[in-house]
């Protein structure tokens, strides 16, 4: 028989081939003039986007503990007298707070801070709500840096009854609160003592009414 035939020599492969080198593109040059708008463009987009941080950052704050750069809670709010944005007596936190033994909602904001905007008619409501059903909370307001004319139609527009005293120069709101960013809210029971506060907008009317239970709980 026959065997099967003897395997002949291996066919040479084909060469290998060889590697495209990878091709490079030159990088366009940027005249003087536009790359100085870009180092421009990226100076004030930075900048705009720290100013959202700090003055739309929404966080709070509540329990013990600092609640921002001078007033912290468990603190004494510092007391102040502002001339009222609609007339009439000034504001002032004493008498209408600890000196009546009123816990206090005190709020500042401008009509220029879109937060405040959204934020704003929701205190207007619940002030008047509790007003008109008897509640011994005391709402203030305080509007900083702002037009008269601005801070008036804002008002109005919010439905805001309560006293609104004016910061023209920030002489509240950063010279005795220490504050760097609107809105923000502290809530001060009977004694004037700071229980809590809000960095940013009150979001919704169940966060506030919590606030409102607490500090008719310390109120004896």
């Amino acid at each position: 028989m026959t065997g099967p035939p003897e395997p002949g020599p291996p066919e040479p492969s084909d060469p290998p081939t060889p590697a495209t080198a990878p091709q490079s593109f030159p990088l366009p040059l940027l005249k003087p003039r536009a790359l100085r708008s870009l180092l421009i463009g990226s100076v004030i987009a930075v900048a705009l986007a720290v100013l959202l941080f700090v003055v739309l950052a929404p966080s709070s704050k509540s329990g013990s503990g600092a609640s921002g750069p001078v007033v912290g809670i468990g603190s004494r709010a510092p007391g102040f007298s502002l001339p009222s944005l609609t007339g009439g007596e000034p504001v002032d936190l004493a008498v209408l707070g600890a000196d009546a033994h009123r816990p206090v909602v005190l709020n500042f904001f401008a009509s220029w801070c879109i937060p405040c905007q959204k934020e704003t008619p929701l205190l207007a409501r619940t002030a008047a709500a509790e007003q008109a059903k008897g509640s011994s909370v005391q709402f203030i307001g305080v509007d900083v840096n702002d037009r008269t004319s601005d801070a008036l139609a804002f008002v109005t527009k919010a439905g805001i009854t309560y006293p609104v005293g004016v910061d023209q120069n920030f002489q509240v709101s950063s010279g005795k609160y220490g504050l760097y960013g609107l809105p923000q809210t502290f809530y001060i029971d009977a004694t004037g003592t700071v229980i809590g506060h809000t960095f940013g907008a009150v979001k919704t009317s169940a966060e506030l009414m919590g606030w409102l239970h607490r500090l008719g709980a310390t109120h004896g």
